[in-house]
C-alpha cells in the first residue's frame, strides 16, 4: 500500500474529509439555530406607532390558553384590513400554541368558505365589483362558543372629514379570544311574547328570524319571554335588555308591574310600539306601560300621527308612513344633518303613534330622538279607519306638529359598579324592525341604524380597557374637486407636455451631433 493510498479514507483525501466535516457541521448549527429560533421566536416591530406590537393584556390573555381556539380569517386580497390582520396574527401566534389561526379568501377558497358558512350560520354575497363578502370577517371559537367579528370591529373611524381612523383589531381579537375562553356571557335581548308581538325565528311580515341572525353576529343572545304564563314571576331574570316587538294586545298590571321592577333594578328597554287597534270608541286601545315608563319621563299618547309636508311624505302612503328628523343622541349619531354628515340615512316611519314629556314625583327628563315637521298633526280616534278614501282633516283639538316619535332616557346607576342606569328607548312605531328597512338602500337605512344604535346603547358594557388604544392613522385620501382638476391638469397637460419637450430636446442633441465622430464628440 503506498502512502497516498493510506492517506485516503473510503476514496477521499484529507482535503475532502476535512471540507466534508464542515458542511456536516454547518448544517448541524444551522438546524440548531431553527430550533432555538422557533423556540425562542423574536419580532421586531418597526412601524412609528408599533401597531403589531402586542400589550401586556393580550400578552397574558395569550399565555393563559389551556385549550386551543380556532380563528377564521374570512378575508382576502381585496380587503384593505388583510394584510394588518395577518401581521398582527402572527405576533398572536409566537405567544402561543394554543391559537390556531385558519385563513379562508372567500373568492377563491370556495370549499372551505361553505364549511365555515354552514358552521356558523355566515351570509355571503357578491359586491359590485365581483368579491365575494360575508357579514362577518374573522370567526373566534372554541368548542360550541363562538364569537363574530366585522369591519367595524377593527378598526374606528375618527374623522370622515379627514379620513382618518383608529386601528382597534388587537382590542377586537383579544376581546373575542377573552370571550370565548373565559366563558364570557353575550348580552341576552329578552323579546317579549303573549301580545302578538313580532316573532323571533319566524319568516314572513311579521317574523324576526332576519333580525335573529343579524343580533347573532352582533354577539347578542336573543331569546323569547312570554310574560303571559301564570309562573312568570321574574319573567326578565338574565336580561340585559327587553324588547317589545309591534304588541297588538296590551300588558295587564302585574305584566307591567314586574316590567317596572326590572327597570328601577337597573334593566334597560326598548319598545316599538304602533298604535293598538281597538274595538272601543277611539279604535285604539293603550299598551299598558305607561306605569313601567313614567319614573323615565316619557308619557304614551293614543294616537295615529299624520305628516303634511311633501317633502316628507311617501309616496301612496296617505301621509302616514314618512320621513321623520332625528335629534342629536347617542342613539342618533350618524342620522343627525351635521357639517361633517350633510346627508345622513333617512329614518322612514309607517303607522305612528306620539309621545310626550310627562314628569311624576321622582322621574327623570326625557330626551326627543326623532320628531315630526310643524306641519303634522295627530289623531285621537281611528274608528272607521278601513273606509277612510284619503287623509282625515285635522280638528282643531287635535295635536299639531311638531310630534315626538321616538324618545331616550336614563336614570341614576342602581350600583356604583353598573356599567349605567336603567335605560329606556321608546318608537312609536314597529315599522322599524321589519325586514324592509335592512332591504333598503343605504341613503335610506335610517330606521335600521336606529334599531342597532338603540340595542347597542342600551346593553352596552365597559369596553377592554387594558388594552391601550392604537394612534390615529390616515385611512386614506380625500379629494375635493379642487384637487381632482388640479390631478387632471397634472395628468392631461403637465406630464405629456413634460415628456414632449424631453423627447424634442434628446432629438435635437441627436441631431446636432449626427456625423460627428466619438472622439470629437467626446471633446
Amino acid at each position: 500500500m503506498t502512502k497516498s493510498t493510506k492517506k485516503k479514507l473510503f476514496g477521499l483525501d484529507a482535503a475532502q474529509i476535512s471540507a466534508l466535516i464542515g458542511v456536516v457541521a454547518a448544517f448541524a448549527v444551522a438546524g440548531i439555530v431553527n430550533v432555538l429560533a422557533a423556540r425562542r421566536y423574536t419580532r421586531w416591530d418597526w412601524t412609528t406607532s408599533h401597531r403589531y406590537s402586542l400589550s401586556a393584556a393580550t400578552k397574558t390573555t395569550l399565555h393563559e390558553l389551556h385549550d386551543p381556539v380556532d380563528l377564521w380569517v374570512l378575508m382576502g386580497g381585496a380587503d384593505p384590513l388583510e394584510q394588518s390582520v395577518k401581521q398582527l396574527l402572527v405576533s398572536y401566534e409566537a405567544e402561543t400554541s394554543q391559537l390556531r389561526v385558519h385563513y379562508v379568501d372567500p373568492d377563491r377558497d370556495t370549499v372551505e368558505l361553505e364549511d365555515v358558512r354552514k358552521r356558523f350560520n355566515i351570509q355571503a354575497g357578491v359586491t359590485q365589483d365581483g368579491h365575494v363578502a360575508t357579514d362577518a370577517i374573522m370567526v373566534v371559537a372554541k368548542g360550541e362558543k363562538h364569537w363574530f367579528l366585522g369591519a367595524s370591529d377593527m378598526v374606528e373611524v375618527t374623522n370622515a372629514e379627514d379620513a382618518r381612523a383608529r386601528p382597534r383589531e388587537e382590542q377586537a381579537i383579544t376581546g373575542a379570544i377573552r370571550n370565548v375562553a373565559r366563558d364570557g356571557e353575550r348580552p341576552r335581548l329578552c323579546f317579549t311574547a303573549g301580545h302578538g308581538e313580532l316573532t323571533l325565528g319566524e319568516g314572513g311580515p311579521r317574523g324576526l328570524s332576519f333580525l335573529q341572525d343579524i343580533l347573532a353576529k352582533d354577539n347578542y343572545e336573543p331569546v323569547t319571554v312570554d310574560t303571559t304564563e301564570p309562573n312568570a314571576h321574574a319573567p326578565f331574570a338574565g336580561c340585559a335588555v327587553v324588547i317589545v316587538a309591534g304588541p297588538r294586545g296590551d300588558f295587564s298590571k302585574e305584566e307591567e308591574a314586574r316590567l317596572k321592577t326590572y327597570l328601577l333594578e337597573g334593566g334597560s328597554f326598548l319598545a316599538a310600539i304602533s298604535p293598538i287597534n281597538g274595538s272601543n270608541e277611539a279604535g285604539m286601545v293603550a299598551p299598558g306601560l305607561a306605569d313601567a315608563l313614567g319614573p323615565f319621563g316619557i308619557g304614551i299618547d293614543e294616537d295615529l300621527v299624520f305628516e303634511t309636508e311633501p317633502s316628507l311624505v311617501l309616496p301612496s302612503s296617505r301621509n302616514i308612513r314618512f320621513y321623520a328628523t332625528a335629534k342629536p343622541h347617542p342613539v342618533t349619531a350618524g342620522l343627525v344633518q351635521t357639517d361633517e354628515a350633510r346627508d345622513p340615512p333617512r329614518v322612514s316611519v309607517h303607522f305612528t303613534r306620539s309621545f310626550k314629556h310627562v314628569a311624576p314625583p321622582g322621574a327623570v327628563p326625557a330626551q326627543d330622538l326623532l320628531v315630526t315637521s310643524p306641519k303634522s298633526f295627530a289623531v285621537a280616534t281611528i274608528a272607521g279607519a278601513a273606509d277612510w278614501k284619503e287623509m282625515p282633516a285635522p280638528r282643531d283639538t287635535d295635536p299639531k306638529g311638531p310630534l315626538v316619535l321616538a324618545m331616550a332616557s336614563e336614570r341614576p346607576k342602581v350600583r356604583t359598579t353598573a356599567p349605567h342606569g336603567p335605560r329606556v328607548v321608546v318608537i312609536g312605531t314597529g315599522s322599524v324592525l321589519i325586514r324592509q328597512n335592512w332591504d333598503e338602500p343605504m341613503p335610506l337605512r335610517g330606521a335600521v341604524y336606529l334599531v342597532e344604535s338603540a340595542i347597542s346603547w342600551l346593553a352596552s358594557k365597559p369596553e377592554i380597557l387594558d388594552v391601550p388604544a392604537k394612534p390615529e392613522v390616515s385611512a386614506g385620501i380625500r379629494i375635493n374637486e379642487e384637487a381632482r382638476s388640479e390631478v387632471r391638469r397634472y395628468v392631461l397637460f403637465f406630464m405629456p407636455l413634460a415628456a414632449a419637450l424631453l423627447g424634442i430636446a434628446v432629438a435635437l442633441r441627436r441631431r446636432s451631433t449626427e456625423g460627428t465622430p466619438r472622439k470629437k464628440r467626446a471633446e
